[in-house]
């Protein structure tokens, strides 16, 4: 009893010490040693035990991690939670069967990013709260997501995790786990200096963002509709003082439902073409039978540029999964779901920027340059896919339009501007981010984060607009190219030791880790 009681706290003590690493708290380091009470609790005991106390961990964390889900939907975090754990199950099962066979612990790394991507692919795909996510500050460390997406980064805390661990066992290899784990640390730290000192900047458009800060229960309360475009309309006319090329408002800020593409949403255009500045703004969007998530560019002159349409909808939120079987749901999630189509394309917009800029003669040099860029909507970003299709397509930066204050004044910000830093150093391309309420700002392609809307020391629940110049990176990363081969690469090695490490078993090769 002792035993499972000892096993029990630390398999719960996994689940804190990940969570702490995260935000709101934001202790990194902790991420560093955070799997290594799980893997002492999972050492000895049965395959069901070991999945248990995974799942334990897995409940812990996503419970602490994802609380503000209960402001949307009780029963949601509850099912988010049941489904997430039992991929932490899967994991305990391979750290069960490595060490009841003796296998070489650094098949764990290789697995822990293959049940990662599992879970931010499955069923609709939920990839929140990578373990590499924790070192989203860390600029020094993270530029290998260029390479690896944001997996290597994992890859590299859970093998530093393995070598703390074979450390606390004794293994005969931990000096040899420790090796490596420093190696790679090292090499991460020592290629992030190169992408530094070889960074190259072809155009550095400038933009402005906007946060309303409506609250959720006036977004759609007709009401408040014109006091919404009133206030809009003004942070507009202050940020044009700042001359931007774009200025950007935050996902569905317009409060109407907008049809037809001719005369559509006639306060933004008629905004636009007064100020000679390009508005691009999140509406609810009609066509023929169909409501979209959407966003709609406006040019300097008021005229519709291009509308996209919001491919990844939130499930249970902006629609129903399987709605012809599961439509009974709606009676008993804590909010209204929507009813939103799907969008089909990764729709490219296209922006004109001028700058005037001295010259040594002392005359003045004007230059025009154009971009494309695509548009995130809500928690698209979160999906490294969608974004590195939409950099394939020719995006030079990418917009992510948002709105966190379903959430309340919580840690969902923070932790969504996680996934936004890693989009950014993943293909090299900068995020701008704008937030009804939550974090907007400017995200660079090397990750760093800066010009945020805040008063008073917050940047969270209060209204306002930032500007800044966007460095757009000349070339394509290799994750851009290449896609997630260092995934398939992961599951490739964990399959391959797992086999040859049984085979050296069977021929007696084989010694206790």
């Amino acid at each position: 009893m002792k035993t499972v009681l000892r096993n029990i706290f630390l398999a719960s003590l996994s689940g804190v010490l990940t969570f702490l690493a995260f935000p709101p708290f934001e202790f990194a380091p902790l991420a560093w040693v955070c799997l290594v009470p799980l893997l002492l609790a999972i050492k000895g005991c049965t395959l069901k035990r070991a999945f248990l106390y995974s799942c334990l961990t897995g409940v812990i964390f996503f419970s602490l991690l994802l609380y503000w889900l209960a402001n949307v939907s009780v029963p949601g975090l509850i099912i988010l939670v049941i489904v997430l754990s039992a991929l932490y199950g899967l994991f305990g099962i391979v750290a069960g069967l490595v060490m009841k066979y003796g296998l070489d612990l650094f098949i764990l790394p290789f697995a822990w990013v293959a049940f990662e991507y599992v879970r931010s692919n499955i069923f609709s795909g939920f990839p929140w709260g990578l373990l590499g996510y924790s070192q989203y500050r860390v600029i020094n460390l993270i530029q290998i997501a260029d390479i690896t997406g944001a997996y290597g980064v994992s890859f590299l805390i859970a093998t530093f995790n393995v070598a703390v661990f074979s450390a606390f066992i004794r293994s005969r290899k931990k000096t040899a786990y420790m090796m490596i784990a420093l190696f790679l640390i090292i090499a991460a730290t020592s290629y992030s200096i190169y992408r530094f000192d070889n960074y190259r900047i072809w155009g550095s458009p400038r933009l402005s963002v906007v946060q309303g800060n409506i609250p959720q229960n006036e977004k759609w309360d007709t009401k408040f509709a014109e006091d919404i475009i009133k206030k809009y309309t003004r942070l507009t006319e202050e940020a044009a003082k700042t001359a931007p090329a774009l200025i950007v408002w935050p996902e569905t800020s317009y409060p109407y439902l907008v049809e037809g593409k001719e005369r559509s949403a006639e306060e933004v255009s008629s905004l636009a073409s007064r100020e000679g500045i390009p508005i691009l703004a999140g509406f609810a969007y009609r066509e023929g039978d169909n409501n979209y998530n959407a966003a709609m560019l406006f040019d300097e002159k008021g005229n519709l540029s291009n509308v996209y349409y919001k491919r990844h909808l939130v499930p249970f939120g902006e629609y129903v999964p399987f709605s012809k079987y599961l439509s009974f749901l709606r009676r008993y999630i804590d909010k209204t779901i929507g009813d939103f189509a799907r969008g089909d394309a990764y729709t490219l917009f296209s922006l004109k920027s001028v700058t005037t800029t001295p010259s040594p003669s002392g005359t003045r040099l004007r230059e025009t340059h154009f971009y494309n860029f695509g548009v995130l909507i809500c928690f698209e970003d979160i999906f490294p896919y969608i974004m590195r299709e939409f950099v394939l397509d020719g995006a030079s930066f990418m917009i992510n339009i948002t709105n966190d204050a379903w959430f309340g004044d919580t840690a969902a910000s923070l932790q969504h501007l996680q996934a936004s830093v890693f989009r950014a150093v993943e293909n090299r391309t900068p995020v701008i981010r704008a937030a009804n309420t939550g974090i907007s700002c400017f995200v660079n392609s090397t990750g760093k984060v800066s010009s945020c809307v805040e008063a008073g020391g917050k940047k969270n629940f209060v209204e306002g607009f930032a500007t800044d110049r966007v460095d757009i990176y000349a070339g394509k990363s290799f994750y851009t190219v290449y896609g997630d081969v260092f995934v398939y690469f992961c599951a490739f090695m964990m399959i391959f030791l797992f086999i040859t490490e049984k085979l050296f078993m069977i021929k007696g090769k084989k010694k206790s880790p």
